[in-house]
């Protein structure tokens, strides 16, 4: 089965251990958010209701669209998961424009990005292969 919206902007993203897929829709400017649930080969989009979506959302919304400057490129990225390392919260990112391209890893702290320290980020992307492996799989086959 393969379900197409009338909007260009949804993505799918792990939060709290919770898969999501938020879908917004620019004409009206309204979002809606789904928890998402897999079963084999089919999904199920639950409605939480306009408070988890507010909360959730007051939580990522900050850090939800970023620009990242690299020294080959400037482009947009999303936000596709939320996990704990050593306490801390990180997040993954993916290039909006080429999604099955490789992740970016940056810690989570008062809405803004900080980068990981290099001595740290290797293990932080273990960290996230080993909690979320069908992520990964699923961006593969993409």
């Amino acid at each position: 089965m393969n379900i197409r919206f009338s909007t260009p902007h949804q993505y799918v993203f792990i939060h709290e251990d919770v898969k999501h897929l938020l879908i917004l829709w620019s004409k009206e400017a309204k979002k809606q958010l789904f928890v998402v649930e897999e079963e084999g080969e089919s999904m199920t989009l639950t409605y939480p209701g306009e408070t988890y979506l507010e909360t959730v959302w007051a939580q990522v919304e900050p850090v939800f669209f970023r620009r990242l400057e690299t020294e080959e490129a400037d482009f947009p990225v999303v936000l596709g998961a939320t996990f704990h390392f050593r306490g801390q919260r990180i997040g993954m990112y993916y290039n909006r424009e080429q999604p099955s391209g490789p992740p970016y890893f940056f810690r989570l702290a008062d809405g803004e990005l900080k980068d990981i320290p290099d001595e740290e980020y290797e293990e932080v992307a273990r960290t996230f292969m080993n909690e979320f492996p069908e992520y990964i799989q699923e961006e593969k086959n993409s």
